[in-house]
């Protein structure tokens, strides 16, 4: 072999084994990818399983959660295990038209059959997509019923006040004008509660916010215990709620207001400063055949939380809305 040969054969050698690294490289990189790729599914909210005709090839974790399996044993069964046999049908011939027409499903409600017994609703979605050269379906499931917990819960968060667990102002707006009209359509008497707590900067001037989050909180609890199912709590602002009582007349909702006062004037919250006790100064405002609206309501009920207020709290004022009273006017 000559020198010029031995370099040929050298050079051909080394770009050899360049492109044997770089292949190697390039697998690393495709098995880091694929994991990376593995994580991102997981973090999906819906279960995904992508499946071949005779079964599966990869579950994501949502997907072992509501089949009840781990993926290493997901992997070659079939989607049609799981469902019960109401729902095989339906989903069968959507799975079957998936594949061989590429016709994507969209929300199949079925029912998946767990082994002891149990229930579970879900929807699937299918799609058919190429998958390393071989013709999948992409299946994703959603369980119904974790959504409607879900929602259920983020309900509850849109209506709540999260510090006392009361309703919201604009939760009890919308809960005064729909009691307010049904009131109206049976001619049936209303009233409302506004309740301020007194000197409220001062207990958190003086026992700090903690003791004034707690304060709070209790006077919500004893209010709760002293309201019947129907009637409607909220938060206001701040200091300041409301108490929407149904099938009530002014007269009564004094009553329970007069109840409410004493019950909060027996609240003590002990601190590192001593015991906090707060008070409250209530104003009451009734219609008696439900002929205002809740702006009526809201202002008259103010007007005499003023009036509790100005007379030296820790009291109850209130009576009627006027009949046919000139707007945010009230008696006495």
């Amino acid at each position: 072999m000559t020198q010029g040969t031995a370099d040929i054969d050298d050079d051909f050698f080394d770009i050899d084994a360049e492109a044997d690294a770089e292949a190697h490289v390039t697998s690393h990189e495709l098995s880091v990818t694929r994991s990376k790729l593995g994580d991102l599914l997981d973090l999906m909210p819906a279960g995904l399983l992508i499946h071949q005709e005779q079964g599966v090839v990869y579950a994501n974790q949502e997907a072992e959660r509501i089949l009840g399996a781990d993926a290493q044993s997901l992997v070659g069964r079939h989607l049609f295990d799981f469902l019960d046999e109401e729902s095989l049908p339906d989903v069968r011939r959507y799975f079957s038209r998936c594949l061989a027409l590429h016709e994507p499903a969209r929300a199949v409600d079925c029912t998946l059959a767990g082994p002891d017994g149990a229930r579970t609703y879900v929807q699937l979605s299918m799609s058919a997509l190429p998958w390393e050269g071989l013709p999948v379906l992409y299946v994703l499931i959603n369980d119904v019923d974790a959504l409607k917990s879900t929602e259920a819960v983020l309900r509850r968060l849109s209506i709540t006040d999260s510090l006392t667990g009361s309703y919201n102002r604009r939760h009890f707006i919308e809960e005064a004008q729909r009691e307010l009209e049904r009131a109206r359509r049976y001619g049936r008497p209303l009233s409302i509660l506004l309740m301020d707590l007194d000197f409220f900067k001062q207990i958190n001037d003086t026992f700090g916010h903690l003791a004034g989050d707690e304060t709070l909180r209790r006077f919500v609890q004893t209010c709760q215990k002293l309201l019947r199912g129907c009637d409607v709590l909220g938060r206001l602002g701040g200091e300041e709620f409301g108490v929407l009582l149904p099938e009530t007349d002014a007269a009564g909702a004094a009553t329970l207001g007069e109840r409410i006062r004493a019950a909060v004037e027996e609240i003590a919250i002990d601190t590192e400063r001593g015991p906090c006790r707060p008070t409250v100064s209530i104003g009451v405002a009734g219609c008696p055949v439900a002929r205002c609206s809740v702006d009526d309501l809201l202002s008259c009920a103010d007007k005499a939380l003023y009036r509790a207020k100005r007379g030296g709290r820790n009291r109850v004022e209130g009576g009627d809305v006027p009949n046919d009273p000139p707007r945010a006017e009230c008696a006495a």
